[in-house]
């Protein structure tokens, strides 16, 4: 058997990071593997040139670059009629966020291409059904 051929538990030692590290970089896909059957197998190679080649601050998390959120906690005819005040309220004003988020420093216009995702997870304590409308950084 090659040695270029990890397990989980190799990767693991090799980087120096718990089981728990690992799922994450394999759930979000930044990481170079696949799933075979039930477990999950690594080229060292692979893995050292993916190191490598990494630059860190590609690597933060550019959500958080700039962050604006409100939460409100309703019961769930509330919540919904919430969601749809807030696209009309969009509709409205030509699309710009701004007109949700007041704090935004400058106005934010939604772009004709925007994608909408709808996603439903569950993780630790919380389940999450999560609208999110995204586009490429603007100029």
């Amino acid at each position: 058997m090659d040695n270029d051929i990890l397990n989980l538990e190799q990767a693991m030692e090799l980087f120096g990071v718990s089981e728990r590290t690992m799922i994450k970089l394999l759930r979000e896909e930044r990481i170079p593997a696949r799933k075979i059957g039930r477990e999950w197998r690594f080229s060292k190679t692979a893995l050292l040139n993916w190191l490598g080649t990494g630059v860190s601050t590609d690597y933060l998390n550019q959500t958080e670059l700039f962050r604006v959120a409100t939460d409100t906690k309703a019961d769930v005819p509330e919540v919904l009629s919430q969601i749809g005040e807030a696209v009309e309220k969009l509709k409205d004003n030509g699309t710009n966020i701004r007109e949700l988020l007041p704090e935004l420093e400058e106005d934010i216009i939604l772009p004709a291409d925007a994608t909408l995702r709808v996603s439903y997870k569950r993780q630790r304590e919380v389940e999450k059904l999560t609208f999110k409308i995204f586009w490429p950084i603007r100029n």
